[in-house]
């Protein structure tokens, strides 16, 4: 039988919210289970046949299924189905409760991710995913900017698979999170030819190695030169966590490039995995850097729940700033900003409301609650014993390869395990063999359904990866200030990575006789 990380009353409870009867029925509402899949790309629509998206996740709460997948998508929690049911009858009104102005609900929702990041006198502005706020921020860059812009970004490899086309300004698909279709690959009305210039850093050389801290920020910095001397301004993307939890320009070196050109450095935050502690997020902020953040990684909630936070100085030159890209207006509704910067004359909005978006970032703050009252020392206590447990199962696994890169104190700070994938011969796997092993594990058959981070391409390699989530995290602690030691605080957490490398393996054997 699976061990049950945390009931459902447990978990309901750690959020500090009062629960609404409606958490203990069987059945779920489907009008929530169908918003919560809207708003977004077709990633994230349901296939009638099994209620899963693309990443094999679900907008209902199964409590019976194994989640290690917070790198990639996860499950709605019960807590967040309950928190989004609850939030929905708000905006519309029912019998019992009455219903608010849809301007103070959208409010409440953008406050409660400013609230629970310790971002007061920030400005938020809500997104269907990381790839859409990096649209965002580049296009508020642009109205800020008189010049032409050079975008630096790290690591395209391990980012979102639309950035590098969104970095370039570029439509990344040809539906957007609002139902607008577009020609994939084309800019954004309002940006001309040869405005946006992109240039890409690796993170890893082509064997897969990380590279040295020193020799990104060298590259970046001498990229930053250069530009400003062809007469740009540029904007530096500060990668917090990649797919495999690695860092991409040092938090000094983003702060000396912008000082050394104020107006002319911009430096935008991507902490979409969002696993480094929050009083980071707060310092970056204080510095004048853009954030972007997802409640869909670390903090688990479904995906597509993306935002871009903007400190106060910034926001009050938005205010004021030229033109923003018309484009934008395809991937951003009205009520995803708030009303100091959605009253502008010269930006028409072509949708009001995103209403799936919304409810997904409610359901995630449902999470991020009980995690935001988590001491950081704790939690990186608890990050370090996940860690430890995953490497510990992933020696015994024959399938699975434990490279000498991936080690070390960066997997601890981040909660993320790359797992490289090793085929019947011992060698590397194909990428099309790891990704078959990731859709075996959330199938029925030979154990329970788990999930697992998507895979990764790490030079030669290919790599699965398992993750803490902050619903892991939090449940851990919650036992811990019971009175309860970290190791037997975990041991709900290590019975599931017993049971998804006992299930690995036997997909590995069955693999193996074929």
């Amino acid at each position: 039988m699976v061990a049950t990380r945390l009931n459902v009353r447990e978990e309901f409870a750690n959020t500090g919210l009062d629960c609404p009867p409606e958490i203990y029925r069987e059945q779920p509402l489907s009008s929530v289970s169908l918003l919560l899949a809207s708003g977004g790309d077709r990633r994230i629509w349901a296939e009638a046949s099994t209620g899963r998206n693309r990443y094999g996740t679900l907008v209902t709460p199964a409590v019976d299924e194994i989640s290690f997948s917070s790198t990639t998508a996860s499950n709605i929690s019960a807590a967040g189905f309950a928190a989004a049911d609850h939030a929905l009858k708000r905006l519309v009104g029912t019998a019992s409760i009455t219903a608010i102005h849809y301007d103070d609900w959208f409010d409440e929702v953008r406050g409660g991710v400013r609230q629970l990041l310790g971002a007061s006198g920030t400005k938020v502005i809500l997104a269907a995913s990381g790839t859409d706020a990096e649209i965002l921020a580049l296009s508020l860059v642009a109205a800020l900017s008189p010049r032409p812009i050079t975008n630096i970004f790290i690591a395209p490899d391990e980012t979102g698979n639309g950035i590098p086309l969104a970095a370039a300004g570029r439509h990344f698909s040809n539906l957007t999170a609002l139902g607008r279709m577009v020609d994939s690959g084309e800019l954004l009305e309002g940006l001309s030819p040869g405005r946006i210039d992109v240039r890409t850093v690796p993170i890893r050389n082509d064997a897969g190695a990380q590279r040295r801290p020193e020799a990104i920020d060298y590259d970046v910095a001498a990229l930053v030169e250069q530009e400003l001397r062809r007469g740009r301004d540029v904007l530096v993307h500060v990668l917090d966590t990649s797919k495999t939890g690695l860092e991409g320009v040092t938090r000094a070196t983003a702060r000396q490039l912008a000082a050394a050109a104020p107006g002319r450095v911009r430096i935008v935050i991507d902490a979409c995995q969002l696993r480094c502690p929050l009083s980071q997020l707060q310092r970056d902020l204080a510095d004048g850097f853009l954030v972007a953040v997802t409640g869909s990684k670390l903090v688990a909630g479904p995906p597509f729940a993306g935002a871009l936070l903007i400190p106060a100085a910034m926001a009050d030159e938005i205010a004021q700033c030229g033109e923003v890209p018309a484009g934008l207006a395809e991937y951003t509704a009205a009520q995803d900003w708030p009303k100091s910067l959605r009253a502008r004359d010269d930006f028409k909005f072509k949708s009001e409301m995103n209403i799936g978006l919304s409810l997904r970032w409610v359901a995630a703050l449902a999470n991020l609650a009980p995690y935001a009252r988590v001491d950081e020392l704790v939690q990186a206590r608890i990050r370090r014993h996940f860690v430890k447990a995953v490497l510990a199962r992933a020696r015994d696994v024959k399938g699975v390869g434990l490279h000498p890169d991936d080690d070390g104190e960066y997997l601890s700070s981040r909660g993320i395990v790359p797992l490289t994938v090793l085929n019947s011969r011992g060698d590397f796997a194909r990428f099309e063999e790891a990704q078959s092993i990731q859709q075996a594990l959330r199938s029925s058959a030979g154990g329970p359904v788990c999930h697992v981070g998507q895979a990764v391409r790490i030079g030669p390699r290919v790599a699965l990866r398992i993750g803490a989530s902050a619903v892991d995290i939090a449940g851990v602690a919650a036992r811990m200030a019971e009175g309860v030691p970290l190791e037997d605080a975990c041991k709900p957490i290590e019975n599931d990575l017993d049971a998804v490398f006992s299930k690995w393996s036997g997909i590995d054997r069955h693999l193996e006789g074929s």
